[in-house]
């Protein structure tokens, strides 16, 4: 961007974001609050564009969709720690790399109606119906909600590039099954997923293989899939079904082309790890579409 072009205040429905404190270091973060048709709070849905988006005369931009919003780029949104994607794709950029967009819905406050909004609607498991756990997991509605309003409005108001190999779904732990999910059952929509530390533990192994059963994921319909987890503490309970799902992503065809996957036994179940990775998940969905 030029020195002295001004940066709009407003986007259409989208303000922009300027707090007194933020620990984002590149880009521009604009933000609006909806009424999500599958819930009764209201929510942020918050649109980051990488320092790179020129107003004046702007390129078109891959846009990554993803959970917990708060997360992606400012500490001082979170409550747990943020990812530094506005970090991950400075970077990639100076590598040339095309710069994405992100775009975040929030987590809703109540644990158990965030995981019945990021998990699939498929039976859990006895062992885990607890407080926090799924009881009616709607990931179809969240996933839905995407599709059908948010990426419309998106591609309205930016300048995205609305192929589905440049629209890309992305998250960690009950994100990353959401994200996983979505790859499966969403072929013609997203052309990339980035699942870290998806909590597929939730279901048995026969949920799992129903949700490859009924979509049949394979390399030629359902393009590219990053899957990411660490080994330590907490994160040790991620490991066999994470490992799992990438040996039936193999079974069903994907190569080293279309499946990236990374374990990294010393890591625990944290922001900071998600960051670590997201380095080369992107550079795996970004690099087709920067040469």
């Amino acid at each position: 961007m030029e020195k002295g072009m001004q940066i709009p205040n407003k986007i259409g429905v989208f303000n922009r974001y300027q707090a007194k404190k933020t620990t984002m270091e590149y880009g521009y973060y604009y933000d609006t609050v909806v009424t999500l048709p599958f819930a009764k709070d209201k929510r942020h849905v918050r649109v980051w564009l990488p320092g790179s988006y020129d107003f004046a005369a702007p390129k078109k931009h891959p846009v990554m969709y993803m959970s917990d919003g708060q997360n992606l780029v400012d500490l001082y949104l979170t409550a747990y720690g943020d990812w530094h994607l506005d970090r991950v794709v400075r970077t990639l950029g100076q590598e040339g790399y095309i710069e994405p967009i992100l775009v975040g819905i929030d987590c809703p406050k109540p644990p158990r109606q965030r995981s019945n909004e990021l998990n699939p609607p498929y039976p859990i498991t006895k062992k885990f119906r607890g407080q926090e756990t799924p009881n009616h997991p709607i990931a179809n509605q969240f996933i839905d909600y995407i599709v059908g309003t948010l990426k419309p409005l998106v591609d309205s108001l930016f300048s995205t590039d609305p192929r589905k190999e440049a629209t890309a779904i992305g998250g960690s732990s009950m994100g990353g099954i959401m994200s996983f999910y979505g790859f499966l059952a969403y072929p013609n929509d997203f052309g990339f997923a980035m699942p870290f530390s998806p909590a597929l533990f939730f279901y048995k192994k026969k949920e799992i293989r129903a949700m490859f059963d009924e979509h049949n994921p394979l390399p030629s319909t359902h393009a590219r899939i990053y899957l990411a987890v660490g080994g330590r503490k907490f994160e040790k309970v991620f490991v066999r079904t994470t490992f799992y799902a990438r040996d039936l992503l193999i079974k069903r065809g994907f190569d080293e082309e279309h499946l990236g996957f990374h374990f990294e036994r010393d890591e625990i179940h944290h922001e900071e790890a998600w960051y670590k990775y997201s380095f080369d998940a992107f550079r795996f969905w970004l690099k087709p579409l920067s040469e």
